[in-house]
């Protein structure tokens, strides 16, 4: 048994296998493991039977008086009709017998965590000492996992913390963004959302700029720390209250640990709400009280008063959220407090005279120490019709990235992006030049394609790993890969599991 659960990598999984698996061995008609929330109150983390998972009705099947007695004691136990406590509730449910055994904090010291609970209907079941001694040595062993699952939530969310806030390399200013001549008709509101206190809804295509827009308007206005949330990633009331408001240790299964909400990293700065059209109608409502009234409850907040955040609204979306609003999809209300100041950016389609000027400012941001300049068929080459610019400032970043890339490859102390070096970086992925290498060169583009292919892939890894506090299992089930699958691919990317 034992060998079975040491092979399951992650702790969540490895609570549940440990769980099904008692409930098989030793028979049991109900297993649960239950947990204390912020209030002390017994929460259920996990529920299991012979069939699998147990209804909401099934878990509310149990002797209470049965648990809190194993908690008051701190011992594990055998419960019968005839003996013992919660002899009543268990004859009034049809339990013929219980087993109960503590999950103990680290040290043994004080109340335990939890309690982890198994329960037979049938009258002819016999279950003693060894039932008993096998279910508190399962105890310990899930004690053990939910400490260091706790260790480890405590150190994601210092790094959470620590990304949220995280000022990275010197994005454009705000002078340097409104300079070109299509962004004239942004520059007024622009520094006007500067000096004013009401929201920004920032409006445009995909790529157009709206997050460095919103960074360079927060630097301006000295309303830092500056938070991005990215509200495309669920469409669940639980997943987004806790990413935006927090949540406290026992507030819903798994919650092992208090988590910080985006809200409260970004009080006295800047809230960015990144693909606000993306929130579903019951998370719409959170929404729009905090920003009516500055106030939210995490999940699982037991105090009368709600938590306060003085925070700055930017909201950004790619769509179009009149029409939203029109069609019923997104509240008239909330667009309305969002909308204060809004600012439509325009695609990079309608700059094609300014892409050099852009060009060069991505190459100075990227290697400041060398004086990067276009040669005048870069230039060229970059407003050429042929070229469509899809993906707006994000693939013209990324071209840049790859033409300087290729430059020092052909010469490492090149100062001037050439147009072949342009050319190349514009291909396909995969594609192989004809005459800029040869196969030498082929070869090369290869490496460089797979080594962007290897990185994207690391960061939706990373990304889906963090969006589910880093359940392996879970990520597996986002990205649609098997759990063996993404282990794998996590070894041969070198990213750590986390537990």
């Amino acid at each position: 048994m034992i060998g079975r659960l040491i092979e399951t990598a992650d702790h969540d999984a490895f609570l549940e296998e440990t769980l099904t698996t008692l409930v098989e061995r030793l028979g049991a008609d109900r297993g649960l493991i239950l947990l204390t929330d912020a209030a002390g109150a017994a929460l259920t983390a996990h529920a299991r039977g012979p069939g699998g998972q147990l209804s909401p009705r099934e878990q509310q099947e149990v002797s209470r008086s049965i648990v809190h007695e194993v908690w008051r004691t701190g011992r594990a136990a055998l419960f019968e009709p005839d003996v013992g406590a919660g002899s009543a509730s268990v004859m009034a449910l049809g339990i013929a017998c219980a087993l109960a055994a503590p999950l103990r904090e680290v040290g043994g010291e004080g109340a335990p965590r939890g309690v982890v609970y198994l329960d037979y209907r049938d009258p002819a079941t016999t279950v003693g000492e060894p039932e008993r001694e096998l279910l508190a040595l399962a105890a310990d062993l899930m004690s053990l996992v939910l400490a260091q699952r706790e260790q480890l939530a405590g150190a994601r969310e210092v790094v959470r913390a620590s990304r949220a806030r995280a000022g990275g390399a010197p994005p454009p200013t705000l002078d340097e963004l409104l300079r070109p001549a299509s962004m004239a008709a942004l520059r007024d509101d622009a520094r006007a959302a500067v000096a004013s206190s009401l929201p920004v809804l920032l409006l445009g295509e995909s790529g157009t700029g709206k997050t460095l827009l919103a960074r360079a308007i927060a630097e301006a206005s000295g309303r830092t720390p500056l938070v991005r949330a990215m509200l495309g990633a669920a469409d669940d009331l639980n997943t987004i209250t806790s990413e935006l408001f927090g949540h406290e240790r026992g507030s819903f299964s798994g919650a092992l640990a208090q988590r910080t909400g985006l809200v409260a990293f970004a009080d006295g700065g800047t809230l960015v709400l990144d693909e606000v059209l993306n929130l579903p109608p019951h998370a719409q409502q959170l929404l729009l009280d905090f920003t009516q009234f500055g106030t939210y409850r995490p999940l699982g907040w037991a105090k009368p008063e709600p938590a306060h955040a003085r925070v700055r609204v930017i909201a950004a979306t790619n769509g179009d959220l009149p029409a939203a609003v029109a069609a019923g999809k997104f509240r008239e209300d909330l667009y309305f407090r969002l909308s204060g100041i809004t600012l439509t950016l325009p695609p990079l389609r309608a700059r094609r005279d300014e892409l050099p000027e852009l060009a060069e400012g991505f190459l100075r941001r990227l290697d400041p120490e060398r004086p990067w300049t276009l040669s005048i068929d870069a230039r060229r080459r970059l407003v050429a019709t042929d070229l469509a610019w899809p993906g707006n400032l994000r693939q013209l970043e990324l071209v840049m990235h790859r033409a300087r890339d290729r430059a020092v490859l052909a010469d490492p102390d090149a100062t001037m992006i050439e147009v072949v070096h342009v050319d190349g970086a514009t291909r396909p992925a995969g594609a192989v030049p004809a005459a800029d290498g040869g196969l030498a060169g082929g070869w090369q583009a290869l490496a460089a394609d797979r080594q962007r292919l290897d990185d994207r892939e690391r960061e939706l890894i990373r990304r889906a790993l963090d969006q589910h506090h880093g359940v392996v299992a879970r990520a597996a089930a986002e990205l649609g890969v098997s759990r063996t699958s993404l282990v794998s691919r996590l070894r041969t990317l070198g990213i750590a599991e986390r537990g």
